[in-house]
């Protein structure tokens, strides 16, 4: 992988992690006070709502970190050693994380009482879409263990061809 590329996947990494903080501090509390100044009855699922939001967005952020540093390894071509494996190891806890986080957040608006404005669409949207995030969150941790696996006997091959060598 060059260095080029490397730096450019690594900045929009580095874009996505310093959003994720701009999301968490400025973004997601004014759009939940604004959203509850509009409709008054939405002030008693804001906090829980800004809570899973903001602990989702920090799942993300683990995420890019761990990205950023496999890719720093992938331009070293220090991919196939063992610390990697740990990097990976934190890519897999920050997508479960999040799958739990969406999990949570289904299993609470399945059973909170949330006021809707109008038809109860929003709540719907929100209750598919925190379903479907779960398990799309689930499928792509199974994904990146399954890499991980592929990248422990790859270490472990290389390792008994040095050996040989």
């Amino acid at each position: 992988m060059t260095r080029a590329l490397v730096f450019f996947l690594q900045t929009l990494l580095a874009i996505a992690f310093l959003s994720g903080l701009f999301a968490q501090v400025v973004v997601i509390p004014t759009t939940a006070a604004d959203e509850a100044g509009l409709f008054p009855p939405y002030e008693s699922v804001r906090v829980p709502l800004v809570v899973f939001a903001i602990v989702f967005v920090a799942c993300l952020q683990v995420l890019a970190v761990s990205l950023g540093v496999m890719l720093q390894r992938a331009g070293d071509d220090t991919v196939f050693e063992s610390r990697s494996v740990t990097w990976t190891n934190i890519a897999i806890g920050a997508i479960t994380a999040g799958a739990v986080v969406m999990a949570a957040l289904f299993v609470y608006v399945t059973f909170a009482d949330i006021p809707s404005p109008a038809d109860g669409m929003e709540v719907l949207g929100l209750w598919m879409g925190s379903g479907a995030g779960t398990v799309a969150a689930v499928g792509v941790a199974l994904l990146v263990y399954l890499g991980r696996r592929w990248l422990g006997q790859a270490i472990a091959q290389r390792a008994e061809l040095e050996q040989v060598v």
